[in-house]
């Protein structure tokens, strides 16, 4: 009579080349006991389309991102996927190259420079709001040589 050999398995999935491999290896071996293997771009969409994205912008003027599973509802948010400050991002939306490739028009900047100047209208009502002290003017130099929060 033989003897049966109980073997411990674990999930794994993994990065292959342009593929993930999903599968099943014995506990402790690299080697694994089955895989199924599917493009990169497959899974990638499958788990985009059931997920959601989340913006927001803190009091700071940071700009912060989540990705949400469409099944985390009533869940507590993973990290943040980016964390960017708003005037970084005006300034790369503002970069020579990416007008250029954005095929940007005087209508769109005009566009762009109404909403900024509603959003400084809403900051410095929120302002005046909390605080009896006089808003401070901030100078573009001081934005423009300031390192990126991140």
């Amino acid at each position: 009579m033989s003897s049966l050999e109980i073997v411990q398995l674990e999930p794994f999935a993994e990065v292959a080349g342009n593929t993930y491999r999903f599968g099943y290896r014995t506990v402790g071996v690299s080697d694994y006991v089955s895989a199924v293997e599917l493009p990169t771009q497959i899974v990638e969409q499958t788990v985009l389309k059931r997920a959601s994205v989340t913006v927001r912008i803190g009091p700071d003027g940071t700009v912060i991102s989540h990705m949400l599973p469409s099944n985390a509802a009533n869940t507590i948010p993973d990290p943040p996927t980016d964390v960017v400050a708003l005037d970084v991002l005006v300034r790369r939306a503002l970069n020579t190259e990416n007008l250029r490739m954005e095929e940007a028009t005087v209508s769109d900047l005009n566009t762009l420079l109404q909403r900024l100047e509603g959003s400084v209208s809403l900051v410095k009502e929120a302002i005046s709001q909390i605080s009896s002290e006089p808003i401070t003017p901030v100078q573009m130099t001081e934005i423009s040589s300031s390192p990126p929060p991140c």
